[in-house]
């Protein structure tokens, strides 16, 4: 839960600024166009040093080509405060100049007409349709008028509609071109919004969410609440019927949840096991009506389970509950914590006096430790998606960590240890350049000394005391039992255990997954690997722990099929 903290805290730096996104496009097509209006000027330059017409007027064609060069340095220097509107006055000045250079280098302008092109081309992709069109227009007519003053009507015909034809395609072409770019940018805008397990909004679409729906709240003075929720007992579900099992349940919560909402809300998955709503135009008091509707529609769903799943849910409501999203969030936090150290499977209300409470072990909470875990742990999932395209690697190394640790019989509280470590263990990668990161080939000794920092970076990243345990085994997780390891050659016993465990599930879960410079192994292929390096890479004991728990999964998803 301490993701809303993070998440909140660094919300005004991350909060996209429409009007910035705008002059950056106008800036970035105004640099465009001056390059253009610059390679047009250095070709029409070109036709003088190269043979050409005796007829050709010298004087003329270097006039223009000073005013296209013109042209393009003021683009160029007045990019960042050109107003949008200057732009297709802009493009209709490097029409006529073009014209210009086509009348005055020879008697018949139709081997320039493909000069014409880059206008199309940069129209058909930058402008509205409304103002390609009138680009379109433009060129036409002045390219018809040239036309008739060097050759006869028929003529000047037959080479309109071959040039005008030749460039509409190729404005065609490009115009196409842009619409399948805009879909795929769409695409991927969703996917990077979207929870793959449920097919909710993820964490930042849910921030983004927010932010809006509370910027709206404000300027009508209006009200708008957040409920987040946190399954009861689902680690349970997990152990004993596999994550499998356990995907299928959250798929059957996300469906719940999307029932059982209003249409006017939203409802994302926000983590492993936490799920969130955003309200508008509720107060506190109706979210908590809802909360409570969902929260015994969901008892009733999973009653008959073998591990029957329950949910706690915190409400808050602005602006009681807070002025900003950090604030609010914050709130919604302390009512779940209320709420899950008060037995679970009930929705709590925010209010002021729930600050200080213990956590649900009893402990005075630390929040300052808690924003600052949630920082690393957005930085690992971003470092996550930079480098696979996935924020599932460090999550499944953290649930093999678990499992391998209550395997070989640590305490509950090393296990959920372990599972952090897993989680956050290449958060070093943020040093590694993308280069190296997404290499098709093998690396170079210097690439791989680059790579080979980052257990010691991620260390040096996780210097916060209440992660010192952690922190440990994060730089000790590619170091092995023979002392050939990385980043300080440790041996033996002087690798905790944690550092081994956190290994093996890093090796595996890498060995079975898709990487740029290799596809993924099957999971029979990715286990002997382990059993051969058992006793020299990695610790036999935890080999055998993670081989025993595949088979057992492996076990129990046969006797399911064969019972279905």
């Amino acid at each position: 839960m301490g993701w809303l903290l993070a998440d909140s805290d660094l919300a005004d730096l991350r909060t996209p600024d429409a009007q910035t996104g705008a002059s950056f496009g106008t800036e970035l097509r105004a640099r465009i166009l001056a390059t253009l209006f610059a390679a047009g000027a250095t070709l029409a330059l070109a036709t003088l040093a190269l043979p050409h017409s005796s007829r050709t007027h010298v004087l003329a064609v270097l006039a223009i080509v000073a005013t296209a060069y013109l042209v393009s340095a003021l683009l160029a220097w007045r990019a960042a405060q050109l107003q949008p509107h200057l732009l297709p006055w802009a493009l209709a000045s490097g029409s006529t100049l073009i014209a210009l250079v086509a009348h005055f280098t020879a008697p018949s302008p139709s081997p320039l007409v493909f000069l014409y092109l880059w206008i199309f081309l940069y129209s058909a992709y930058f402008f509205s349709t409304k103002q390609m069109a009138a680009q379109i227009a433009y060129v036409a007519v002045g390219y018809g008028a040239l036309l008739l003053l060097h050759l006869s009507v028929q003529r000047a015909t037959a080479w309109w509609l071959v040039g005008m034809g030749t460039m509409g395609v190729g404005a065609l072409v490009i115009r196409t071109m842009r619409a399948r770019v805009e879909v795929l940018i769409a695409q991927l805008f969703d996917a990077s919004r979207t929870d793959p397990t449920t097919r909710l909004s993820n964490r930042r679409g849910f921030r983004e969410l927010l932010d809006l729906e509370l910027a709206r709240a404000r300027r009508r003075e209006g009200r708008l609440s957040v409920i987040v929720g946190d399954l009861d007992h689902f680690d349970e579900v997990n152990d004993r019927s596999g994550h499998q099992v356990g995907d299928l349940a959250l798929q059957r919560v996300a469906r719940m949840l999307q029932r059982g909402k209003r249409d006017v809300d939203a409802v994302a998955r926000v983590g492993g096991k936490q799920f969130a709503l955003v309200l508008p135009d509720t107060d506190a008091h109706g979210a908590f009506v809802i909360g409570e509707r969902l929260r015994s529609e969901l008892r009733e769903e999973f009653r008959a389970d073998a591990v029957p799943i329950t949910i706690s849910f915190g409400v808050a409501g602005y602006p009681r509950g807070g002025q900003t999203a950090a604030a609010l969030l914050r709130a919604t936090e302390e009512a779940l914590q209320a709420a899950k150290w008060s037995g679970g499977d009930r929705t709590m209300l925010y209010d002021p006096a729930m600050r200080g409470l213990p956590s649900a072990e009893g402990e005075a909470r630390d929040i300052a430790s808690e924003r600052f875990l949630a920082v690393m742990l957005d930085l690992a999932e971003a470092i996550d998606l930079r480098f696979s395209g996935s924020a599932r690697h460090s999550e499944t190394v953290g649930r093999y960590a678990e499992m391998m640790a209550r395997e070989l019989g640590l305490s509950a509280q090393l296990t959920a240890r372990v599972r952090l470590a897993g989680l956050l263990h290449d958060i070093g990668k943020v040093g590694v350049p993308d280069s190296i990161l997404h290499k098709p080939g093998r690396l170079s000794e210097e690439e791989f000394a680059v790579i080979r920092r980052h257990p010691e970076l991620g260390a040096q990243m996780l210097s916060h005391p209440s992660l010192a345990d952690v922190r440990e085994w994060v730089g000790a997780h590619h170091e092995q039992p023979d002392g050939n390891g990385y980043p300080r050659r440790l041996k033996g016993e002087q690798v905790t255990l944690q550092a081994r465990i956190i290994a093996v599930a890093d090796a595996y879960e890498a060995m079975t997954s898709e990487r740029s410079y290799r596809g993924a192994m099957d999971h029979i292929a990715a286990r002997k690997e382990l059993e051969r390096c058992a006793g020299t890479q990695f610790d036999p004991r935890v080999v055998s722990a993670l081989c025993t728990l595949l088979e057992r999964e492996t076990g129990r998803a046969e006797l399911a099929l064969d019972r279905s």
